[in-house]
C-alpha cells in the first residue's frame, strides 16, 4: 500500500514541478549572447520559453531582438502579440491562482510588470517612427500611460504610476509633427512626472525639458515660464535637430533569496483555533520585527524574489558630429523603477508566500503523524515546490539617456562614445550618412550593453 501511495505522490510531485523551472534556466546564456549581438543564438536560447506560462516573456524578448535587428515590422508583430497576451491575462485565472497557492507563483502565466507593459509601447513607437508612420508612433505613446492608469485602478497605488519618459518623447514626437498644442501638454505632463521621478527613481528632469516647454509656448503665443533662462535651445533658421536615445546596460535580474521565519510552539497551538492566514500574517511580520514569545517549534523557510545589484560600466555617452559635441542626460531608469515596483509589492508577496509555506508545513505535520512515508513525500513536495517567481524581461536596458544636437542640413557622421565613471571611453559606435532635414527632427536609438 505504501509503495502504491508513494508512486502516486511522485507522479503528483513531477506534474506539479513543471512550474518550478525558473525562467533563468530557460534563458541560459541569453543575455551574454544579446550583449555580444549574437541575436541568432540568443533566440535559440529562448525556444523553450515560448511554451506555457512564459509565453509573454518569449514574445517580449523576441520583439526587442527584432527591433535591434532593425526588423521593425516583425518587432511590432511580436510586441502586438505580447500586448494582446497581457490583456488576456489581466483577468486572473481562478484555477491557476489556486494552484499557485499550493505550489508557487511560477506556475501562473507571467503577466508582466507595469514598467514592462509601458516599455512595449516605447519600442513600438520607435518602430513606427522608423517605418515613417508618425501617427501610429503617437498612438503607442498615448496608450502607454493609459495602461498605467488601468494598472493603478486594479492594483492600487504604486511608486510607478506615471511614466515621465513616455510623456517626454510623446512631446518630442508631437512637436516634430507640428502638433504644438499636444506637444506642450505632453511636456507639461513630463515635467510633473519628472518631479516624482526625481524623488523616487533618482532621475532629474532633462535640462532640455524646460527649454522645450518655453519654445513651444512661444510658438503658441503662450505665457513665458517664470523659470525660463536665456540659454534655452532655439534652433537656428534652416538647421535641424538630432535626438539620440542611448539605452544602457541591462535591467537587474530577479533572483531568489531565502529567509527563515520562526514558528513558536504557541503558534502551532493557535493553528488549531485561528485561520492560517491570521497566523501567517504574524509570522510574516517577523521578517522585520522578531518578538520571542516562546520556544521555536520550526524555522519556516520562505523563498522570495529580489533584484540583483548591477551597475553598467557606461555612465554617459558623448556624441560627436564634426566639431560639435554633446553629452547624454538620464531620462529613464528601468532599474530604479523595477526596484521600487518590487518594494511596493513585497508586503503582499511576503504575506502570500508565508501563508503558502505555513499551509504546507501544517500539512506535513499532519501527514507525518498519520504516516511516515506520507510525511516524507509531503515534505519532499514542499521543498521542491517552494521557489520564488524570478521571471522578468531580462533584455531591457538598465536606463535610457537622451542626447540632442542642432546640426546643419545634409548628411552627417555621428560618433558615440560610451564613457565610464572616470571618463574613459569603453566602447565607440559610428553612424554614417545620418540625414538632417531643415527645421526637422531626426531620431536615433541605440544600445550600449556594457
Amino acid at each position: 500500500m505504501h509503495t502504491h501511495f508513494s508512486k502516486y505522490l511522485i507522479v503528483i510531485l513531477l506534474a506539479t514541478c513543471t512550474g518550478c523551472t525558473t525562467y533563468a534556466q530557460f534563458t541560459g546564456d541569453f543575455r551574454t549572447h544579446v550583449a555580444n549581438e549574437n541575436y541568432t543564438q540568443a533566440l535559440a536560447n529562448l525556444k523553450d520559453a515560448k511554451k506555457g506560462n512564459t509565453k509573454l516573456l518569449y514574445l517580449l524578448e523576441t520583439g526587442l531582438i527584432a527591433h535591434y535587428q532593425k526588423q521593425y515590422e516583425k518587432s511590432n508583430r511580436y510586441f502586438a502579440a505580447a500586448e494582446k497576451h497581457t490583456d488576456e491575462l489581466f483577468t486572473k485565472s481562478i484555477s491557476r491562482q489556486a494552484t499557485s497557492f499550493i505550489t508557487n507563483d511560477a506556475v501562473i502565466n507571467y503577466r508582466g510588470e507595469s514598467f514592462e507593459w509601458v516599455a512595449i509601447h516605447y519600442y513600438r513607437a520607435l518602430n513606427y517612427w522608423y517605418l515613417g508612420q508618425a501617427e501610429d508612433a503617437l498612438v503607442e505613446c498615448r496608450k502607454a500611460n493609459l495602461k498605467l492608469a488601468q494598472y493603478a485602478i486594479h492594483n492600487g497605488e504604486t511608486s510607478y504610476k506615471n511614466d515621465a519618459f513616455i510623456h517626454y518623447i510623446t512631446g518630442l514626437f508631437y512637436e516634430a509633427t507640428g502638433e504644438y498644442n499636444d506637444a506642450y501638454i505632453s511636456y507639461q505632463h513630463a515635467q510633473d512626472a519628472y518631479a516624482h521621478y526625481a524623488s523616487v527613481f533618482q532621475v532629474a528632469p532633462p535640462q532640455t525639458l524646460e527649454q522645450d516647454l518655453q519654445r513651444v509656448s512661444e510658438l503658441l503665443n503662450g505665457v513665458q515660464l517664470a523659470s525660463f533662462t536665456p540659454t534655452a535651445f532655439l534652433s537656428p533658421l534652416g538647421d535641424g535637430e538630432l535626438v539620440i536615445f542611448s539605452e544602457i546596460g541591462f535591467v537587474p535580474r530577479k533572483i531568489q533569496e531565502e529567509i527563515d521565519l520562526p514558528i513558536y510552539d504557541n503558534g502551532i497551538r493557535r493553528s488549531r483555533h485561528v485561520k492560517s492566514s491570521v497566523l501567517a500574517h504574524d509570522i510574516a511580520n517577523r521578517r522585520y520585527h522578531v518578538q520571542h514569545v516562546g520556544n521555536v517549534e520550526y524555522w519556516l523557510r520562505v523563498a522570495l524574489p529580489k533584484y540583483d545589484t548591477v551597475t553598467p560600466q557606461t555612465q554617459t555617452v558623448y556624441i560627436r558630429a564634426g566639431e560639435q559635441t554633446t553629452q547624454t542626460i538620464s531620462a529613464q531608469n528601468y532599474a530604479g523603477i523595477a526596484q521600487a515596483s518590487l518594494k511596493d509589492h513585497y508586503p503582499g508577496i511576503l504575506a502570500k508566500t508565508t501563508a503558502r509555506s505555513l499551509v504546507k508545513y501544517l500539512a506535513y505535520r499532519k501527514a507525518k503523524k498519520e504516516n511516515k512515508v506520507l510525511g516524507f513525500f509531503t515534505n519532499l513536495f514542499n521543498t521542491a515546490t517552494e521557489i520564488a517567481d524570478t521571471r522578468s524581461w531580462v533584455s531591457l536596458p538598465h536606463n535610457i539617456q537622451i542626447g540632442r544636437l542642432t546640426l546643419s542640413p545634409g548628411t552627417h557622421t555621428i560618433t558615440l562614445e560610451a564613457r565610464d565613471l572616470n571618463g574613459n571611453t569603453i566602447e565607440t559606435k559610428t553612424f554614417e550618412n545620418i540625414e538632417i532635414t531643415p527645421g526637422q527632427r531626426t531620431f536615433i536609438s541605440h544600445r550600449f550593453y556594457r
